[in-house]
This record gives structure tokens, sequence and C-alpha cells, in this order.
């Protein structure tokens, strides 16, 4: 976490708090989650939490567990609040929680357009596996993912 924002805290979601974390997602992305699809996934094998700084739900993902595998189904980072370091810690948080989990590897997808999550990603050690053309919607058409993978140390 960003040395100057000591303060923000990781906060389970669930059930009873998921309302600004589906709203920052709603803001996040072009193609957003609805809210039942949203709710769905707080319950296990989902994980989620959420980053709180000053009241205010500044970031979050969601990973599903299965078997020896974490994936990291949805992340945001508020607008605001790019580019400071939030976006690195949230993501370092998803693997710990993979760790505490004991998984073996963690995955993800993303668009091939969103370079910094790309370069952040990569230099967090996950490696490109493969192009899954056409995944996800866009503007105009379909838009390829890159699904990338990390070995956890366990």
């Amino acid at each position: 976490m960003p040395a100057s924002h000591q303060q923000a805290e990781f906060i389970n979601i669930d059930s009873n708090n998921y309302d600004a974390a589906f709203k920052l997602q709603t803001l996040c992305h072009a193609f957003p989650w609805s809210r039942g699809q949203f709710a769905d996934c707080l319950t296990p094998p989902y994980f989620a939490e959420q980053l709180v700084l000053d009241d205010m739900v500044i970031g979050y993902y969601v990973g599903l567990k299965v078997s020896v595998e974490c994936t990291l189904m949805d992340i945001g980072i508020h607008q605001d609040y790019r580019g400071k370091g939030f976006g690195c810690a949230v993501v370092k948080r998803f693997l710990r929680a993979c760790n505490r989990q004991q998984a073996a590897e963690a995955w993800l997808e993303v668009r091939c357009s969103n370079s910094t999550a790309i370069h952040l990603y990569r230099q967090l050690g996950f490696e490109d596996i493969e192009v899954r053309k056409a995944y996800y919607p866009a503007a105009e058409g379909r838009e390829d993912a890159i699904i990338m993978k990390l070995e956890l140390g366990r």
C-alpha cells in the first residue's frame, strides 16, 4: 500500500456491504456486471475485498478459488486513485488471499487494450499464456483478452 495512505484498509465484501463496491464496478467498466452477477460472486468459492480510504471505497477485487487455482474475476480502482499504487496494493492483496487458500496458481484475463494493467501484472510476475480472441464485449464488436498466470509459492 502506498506509504502516504496507510489509513486505507481492506474489508471483506459480503451481501451486507457491497453497494459501494458494486457502484465502483459500474464506473470502472464499460460493460459492468449486473447487481445480481456482482452479488452472486460474494459467497464461496468466490472471495472479495474492498479497499476503503476515508470512508470511501476506492478499489476492490473479486476472486474465485477452484481446486488449486484462484482466478482474479474482477478488479477496479476509482479513477481519482489510479496511478498512485492502489492497483498494485489490491492485486497483492488478492495474491495474499490466494496464498492463504493454498492455491498453486493465480489466473486472470485482461483486455489487450489495457496496457496499464498488463504492465502491472507482468511486474508482479504474471506470464502471458495465450490470447483469447473476441473475449470481451467492446464498443465496436469484441476485444481479445490476454490470459495470464502466476505460479504461487505456498
